[in-house]
């Protein structure tokens, strides 16, 4: 929002800063155009229960001009009523039309267009004002008394705030797209203003011509009193309801709103169909759900980032423990093997769409065994079993995970050979870094076995290669055979590693296939 634009709000309208382009919807402008339809209609609506109101008050109150006096009441009337009609609508229509050039033409207004159109509702109220001025100052004068113009007068002065406020609210379609893409000014106060002005019409003009009655006309009779006091209620009524209408039906839709947004819904867009308060509101209620969208959104980047709902939940809420906690768990390392070579042979494209597959895989798999991706590194996935998520059973559900991953990744056309290698141990888990920069990890001895055996399984020709710690936890030994004692870089002893049943087969066979389909690959491209 542009702050420059506060200021007392007196002319607020002429204060709205250039619109950037935004696109109207198609939507948006039949629906404008329907409602510029719609205005003619509003005016003689409007203004035909005003004159039946006049109508009723002269016939009820004064009783009925006879003679002389009825009939140039009626040809004065007839006459009246004619220019009127002759005159306001061609006003009416000419102003429309330039008002709204733009909706027909699917553009951005203008700032003069702009500013026309949020003052339609006054400049097609004036006219009626007008008209009902003059009304009140002929008929006073053929009939001789103020109370035929007094009654005319807080009659058409009813009618007339009426009139604006139902045009103002039949008009915010087109407010609405006019306000697309505009700051609006922080000065302009409008509600308490449109209460109180709804009052001083509704309620206080009728009250004072009541109470001026006797004083205004000598032959002013009691008796016709409550009949006025009716029409002053009446006049009142509508007065305020219409202006209650105008403030409750946004406030409606923010409500609405509100609750949507409760209920998770973040696709909520307000129209801004009003330079005041109300459409300040409506703005500010837009820039929430947007923020709670950009929120929402990060969260969701930062879990695919983290890949775990807990970890994110955790970075949120600031749960940096500098010193950690002490887990155990099982680390898995997937890598593939002939990377380097592929990379140098097969465009950039060709390695990033083998990378994703490769993933998507390991990923899949993991997370279906309760299990959680912990980073990429290069082609190699290192998944944990244990963390941040507590498990008992996290060496068997990583031990499913190695027995489903090389069958899932051997249905993956054109994938290398992949190794596998797992390994269980205590391990220091948390946040390491700082507060500008920090990530959850799992730092301990089993996870440098893991990687180890990773790289063992690969030389070996082993689908996967798994220390005895994790054997012997998951309980599985007779799912597992001895692939032999292996020196380990950093280890004084040799480590027992185990694979599964026919593992050399299963490697050879995946070796073969992921050949063939990459030489077909490659003739195909030829």
């Amino acid at each position: 929002m542009d702050r420059e634009h506060e200021g007392d709000g007196s002319d607020a309208v002429a204060d709205i800063a250039p619109a950037r382009f935004v696109p109207m919807p198609a939507s948006g402008s039949a629906q404008a155009r329907s409602t510029v339809r719609g205005v003619l209609a509003l005016q003689l609506a409007a203004n035909g229960v005003g004159l039946a109101v006049v109508l009723a008050y002269v016939g009820l109150l004064m009783g009925r001009p006879d003679g002389e006096d009825g009939r140039l009441n009626l040809v004065v009337f007839g006459a009246y009523l004619a220019v009127q009609i002759a005159l306001l609508v061609p006003i009416n229509l000419v102003l429309l039309s330039r008002a709204v050039a733009w909706v027909r033409e699917g553009v951005q207004p203008t700032a003069v267009q702009r500013r026309l159109v949020l003052r339609l509702p006054l400049l097609e109220t004036i006219p009626a004002l007008v008209a009902w001025i003059g009304a009140a100052v002929i008929f006073g004068a053929i009939n001789d008394g103020t109370r035929s113009a007094t009654g005319i007068g807080i009659a058409g002065l009813v009618t007339c705030a009426v009139l604006y406020l139902l045009l103002e609210g039949h008009f915010r379609p087109v407010f609405a797209l006019a306000l697309r893409g505009v700051p609006l000014p922080l000065g302009r106060r409008d509600v308490l203003p449109r209460i109180v002005l709804a009052w001083l019409i509704g309620s206080a003009a009728p009250l004072a011509a009541i109470g001026a009655g006797p004083l205004l006309d000598d032959r002013f009779q009691p008796s016709r009193l409550p009949w006025i006091a009716g029409f002053g209620l009446l006049g009142g009524g509508l007065v305020t309801l219409s202006a209650a209408v105008s403030v409750a039906r946004p406030l409606g839709r923010v409500r609405r709103a509100l609750r949507d947004v409760e209920q998770g819904r973040l696709d909520i867009e307000l129209p801004v169909d009003d330079v005041g308060e109300l459409g300040r509101l409506a703005e500010g209620v837009n820039d929430l759900v947007a923020g709670l969208r950009d929120r929402e959104q990060l969260r969701d980047l930062l879990g695919r980032q983290l890949g775990s709902t807990e970890v994110t939940e955790m970075a949120r809420d600031g749960g940096v423990h500098e010193d950690g906690e002490l887990r155990e768990v099982t680390v898995l390392f997937a890598d593939l093997q002939g990377y380097t070579r592929y990379s140098e042979e097969h465009r950039p494209e060709e390695v990033v769409a083998l990378l994703n597959r490769f993933f998507q895989v390991v990923v899949a798999v993991v997370d279906r065994e309760g299990g959680w991706v912990h980073k990429f590194e290069g082609d190699a996935a290192m998944c944990v079993f244990g963390a941040p998520q507590r498990d008992r059973g996290h060496a068997a559900a990583a031990l499913r995970a190695a027995q489903e991953l090389p069958r899932e990744l051997a249905l993956v056309d054109g994938l290398l050979p992949v190794g596998l290698g797992v390994a269980s141990g205590e391990v220091l888990a948390g946040f390491i870094g700082t507060v500008e920069r920090f990530e959850y990890t799992v730092i301990g001895d089993c996870v440098n076995l893991a990687a180890r055996l990773c790289d063992l399984a690969k030389v070996e020709r082993h689908p996967v290669l798994v220390d005895s710690t994790t054997v012997e936890l998951a309980g599985t030994a007779d799912e597992w055979v001895a692939a032999g004692r292996y020196r380990i870089r950093g280890r004084s002893q040799r480590v027992a590693a185990f694979t599964v049943q026919g593992g050399r087969a299963r490697w050879s066979t995946l070796t073969r296939r992921s050949r063939s389909d990459q030489a077909g690959s490659r003739s195909n491209v030829r």
